[in-house]
């Protein structure tokens, strides 16, 4: 795959605390953790009108997708049963990134992948068609976005590369990496000396300057650079290695930037060092990752102070991708980093204090290197120490002034995640009493970001008049909004509407196709009244035997009434066909049963 040199395998661990309010994301694939009031669960984007549960026939189907974010890109990974080209495109207003994989299936429920970091949102993945099947992957930004796309056999590859201006260190929402109990913190790392780790300088840049003096060659600066380079000056020759690699103003060349990055590496320079290392961590310019020599390049730039040498070997030694996985020394290696100034490291040792694992748990210590992390504008560790004093884990009492300088500083460097979290907070009067205009101050600047949570939390100040005159239309189209991408208390409460006609025409067509996704998100209201609508239809099996599927599945005492009434009109085998599909449901929805939700009261 063709990979910025900054992809290097920077990832975090698993956040242990989000924001305990009336907003949350759920579990997707292995990314993230977080305890929530409200569940607002994965995207469900299915542009059709057809009945739920409808077949199809398809080509082929999408599988596991991860997404990586490294320091200057992000890397989605997605498995595919066959060989596929997606149809990629780049939109506008808002910035997002749209690659649709026609004849492919999404089997089970649409996901959704937070990111935060750079110039992304998230990653939202759903069956945007399902007559014939469409998969869609949209990558949300701020920003537009360049990205490399590689199909490769039974997987996809997309490489979205962060503008300079955002790139991040890392990002808090990745693979958990877990540091095991019974190794020491106080092991040191193997065979290095106890070199001073410090930021780069001018003097000793790192890699990542060095991507960003590349980025910004232009035709003029060439000449001199490949001069500088002809004379064994090793900046030059890192910095126009990174060019060959990148294809900046050069025709890209793998080969041509390893010879160039091995010369300046051999000269001791540690910005070649580091890049040498990612490359081969990779895999790039070879025919396949080569993780020992990888380690050997690090720790020829940590032995010169490299801190994001020093991270990385960490990472490798948490993740064992190609090396035995040593908890112990991934937690040496973090702490010297984290010593030395590195957020990211820092960030990872506040999660492994907070969790416990390895060390006691220790949740000063947790703070401690959060407000480190923080004090460097490292927007996880922002995030995180903000929910930390609004529910703090340990049980003392909250600090919701704290809290709310913390989430204030997030939403101050983009984060529409924060800025819906403060519109909660002051629509809910955490910090005393409902604070509306606040609240609507908030919840506008994150929706216009296209925020879900914002778009769901300011359809209902619109709903019910609270700091905004009542406007049924325009909670139609922010619920609408936030539906659209998944949120299912938007689903929920925009079914209703078309259901009862309230704020719209009623459309029972429309009412059910935003039941499906809630319903399938594991809410029993949508459940519920998805059933009842389906059991209207006397004259279709399928539907009575779907209505029966999500009637039991509802659980609740007006549903077996309406199950028991249902299943007069039914034969042994419509009765069996259902109860075949409330097993695979839930065989496929582990733990989404009875989700509860804060929904409107009178819609």
């Amino acid at each position: 795959m063709v990979r910025p040199v900054t992809t290097t395998a920077r990832k975090m661990l698993q956040q242990v605390q989000k924001p305990l309010i009336p907003l949350c994301r759920t579990l997707l694939l292995s990314l993230l953790i977080c305890n929530c009031f409200v569940t607002n669960s994965d995207l469900y984007a299915q542009k059709t009108t057809s009945a739920p549960d409808v077949s199809s026939v398809a080509a082929g189907s999408i599988g596991r997708i991860e997404a990586a974010v490294h320091p200057r890109s992000l890397t989605i990974e997605i498995d595919v049963s066959g060989p596929v080209v997606p149809e990629a495109v780049q939109l506008a207003n808002p910035d997002r990134l749209v690659f649709d994989f026609p004849g492919f299936e999404l089997p089970g429920a649409s996901r959704r992948i937070p990111v935060n970091s750079g110039a992304v949102r998230e990653v939202r993945v759903a069956l945007f068609q399902a007559h014939p099947p469409i998969t869609r992957i949209v990558v949300d930004s701020n920003k537009p976005l360049s990205f490399d796309l590689k199909p490769d056999g039974n997987k996809v590859l997309i490489e979205v590369a962060f503008p300079a201006a955002n790139a991040v260190s890392t990002n808090a929402e990745h693979k958990e990496v877990p540091v095991e109990k019974g190794h020491a913190s106080s092991i040191k790392p193997q065979d290095q000396p106890e070199s001073a780790l410090a930021a780069p300088t001018a003097s000793h840049p790192s890699a990542y300057n060095l991507q960003d003096k590349a980025k910004a060659l232009t035709i003029a600066d060439l000449s001199p650079l490949e001069d500088r380079a002809q004379i064994g000056d090793p900046e030059a020759e890192t910095i126009l290695a990174l060019a060959y690699h990148n294809a900046l103003l050069l025709k890209r060349s793998d080969g041509e930037a390893l010879r160039l990055l091995h010369k300046a590496a051999d000269q001791g320079y540690m910005a070649a060092q580091e890049s040498l290392g990612i490359f081969a961590e990779t895999g790039i310019g070879m025919k396949e990752r080569a993780p020992q020599e990888a380690l050997e390049w690090y720790r020829k730039a940590v032995q010169q102070g490299s801190l994001d040498a020093a991270t990385n070997i960490a990472l490798m030694y948490a993740d064992g991708v190609g090396i035995p996985k040593d908890p112990g020394q991934a937690l040496s290696w973090f702490r010297r980093a984290a010593e030395g100034g590195d957020a990211t490291a820092q960030y990872n040792l506040a999660l492994i204090y907070g969790r416990g694992n390895g060390v006691p748990r220790d949740h000063t210590e947790s703070v401690r290197w959060l407000s480190a992390a923080a004090d460097q504008n490292l927007l996880p560790a922002i995030l995180d120490l903000a929910a930390f004093y609004l529910r703090p884990p340990d049980g003392s009492a909250a600090d919701v002034g704290r809290a709310i300088h913390y989430y204030e500083k997030a939403a101050n460097l983009g984060s529409a995640l924060a800025e819906a979290v403060l519109g909660n907070i002051f629509a809910t009067g955490v910090q005393g009493r409902p604070d509306y205009e606040q609240a609507i101050k908030w919840y506008r600047r994150a929706a216009d970001q296209g925020q879900p949570d914002a778009q769901f939390g300011l359809a209902v100040r619109y709903a019910l008049g609270q700091g905004l005159p009542v406007d049924l239309q325009e909670a139609l189209r922010l619920f609408t909004a936030a539906a659209d991408q998944g949120h299912a208390g938007a689903e929920y409460n925009l079914a209703t509407m078309y259901e009862e006609g309230n704020g719209t025409p009623a459309d029972l067509s429309l009412a059910a196709h935003y039941y499906q996704p809630a319903a399938d998100q594991g809410i029993p209201q949508a459940q519920f009244r998805l059933g009842m609508l389906l059991a209207n239809n006397k004259e279709s099996s399928r539907d009575r035997v779907s209505a029966y599927k999500w009637l039991m599945l509802a659980s609740t005492k007006e549903s077996s009434s309406a199950l028991s009434n249902l299943s007069k009109s039914m034969d042994k085998q419509e009765i069996a066909e259902a109860e075949r599909q409330v097993d695979t449901w839930r065989l496929a929805h582990p733990g989404r049963n009875h989700v509860e939700l804060h929904l409107r009261p009178d819609l």
